[in-house]
């Protein structure tokens, strides 16, 4: 049984709430966020963040986001793991991560063409589907910080879809289990893409929203988008 509390959006604000969750429920073992853990920075925020949430008890595992400054990932490293652009087993799941967005109107730092999420995407999947074993199954979560496109998780205000293309072409070929994104703060969902692929945004972490992962055994899961305050 693996037990992952997913996040995202922090802006370098901190929720007590998810302290307070974490304390609460000691079966949690992997907090992932799902980047954007500063606003600009500063990088020490970063530092100050994860070694508090690893202070509940929790191993913590991240990406970097559109709205985090160059040196993010070198930040991440210091205090926990930077999954950007890499693949890790933990538990019984094999996580695929890959940070930062497509363009947007607001030229952040962590933005990149479409094309080229789309090549590192299918090269960590490809990757994995190259060893895969299905006598030893695992849960496949890819954890992007861009959603896919044409999914609810990328849907802002006015109803336009505004995710990653490449995300969700990756996602057709490779049809992973689960896709944990961001990014879109007002997009906090749960849907599926296809029959296969559970898309889970948990909105913006000062909105208390999170997803909770309870994999049960092998290829066996649980997804929910949960409140912390609750």
């Amino acid at each position: 049984m693996t037990k992952i509390l997913a996040v995202s959006d922090v802006h370098g604000e901190e929720n007590e709430n998810l302290y307070t969750y974490l304390k609460n429920n000691e079966d949690i073992e992997l907090v992932l966020i799902l980047g954007d853990i500063t606003d600009f920075g500063p990088l020490d925020f970063v530092e100050t963040f994860i070694n508090k949430v690893a202070d509940c008890g929790v191993d913590v595992i991240a990406i970097p986001g559109n709205c985090d400054p160059t040196g993010i990932c070198n930040a991440i490293n210091e205090v926990s793991f930077c999954l950007h652009n890499n693949i890790i087993a933990y538990g019984d799941a094999i996580l695929f991560g890959f940070g930062g967005s497509n363009p947007t109107p607001f030229d952040t730092p962590g933005e990149m063409d479409d094309d080229k999420i789309y090549r590192q995407v299918y090269d960590l999947l490809a990757n994995y589907d190259y060893v895969y074993n299905s006598d030893v199954p695992k849960v496949r979560i890819l954890v992007t910080h861009a959603p896919p496109f044409n999914t609810a998780a990328d849907r802002v205000e006015n109803g336009e879809h505004v995710g990653s293309s490449g995300i969700q072409k990756s996602i057709h070929e490779f049809e992973p289990e689960i896709n944990l994104c961001g990014h879109i703060h007002e997009a906090r969902s749960l849907s599926k893409i296809g029959n296969t692929t559970d898309v889970a945004n948990p909105g913006m972490l000062k909105d208390n929203g999170a997803v909770l992962i309870d994999i049960k055994d092998g290829s066996n899961y649980d997804i929910d988008i949960i409140s912390l305050d609750e």
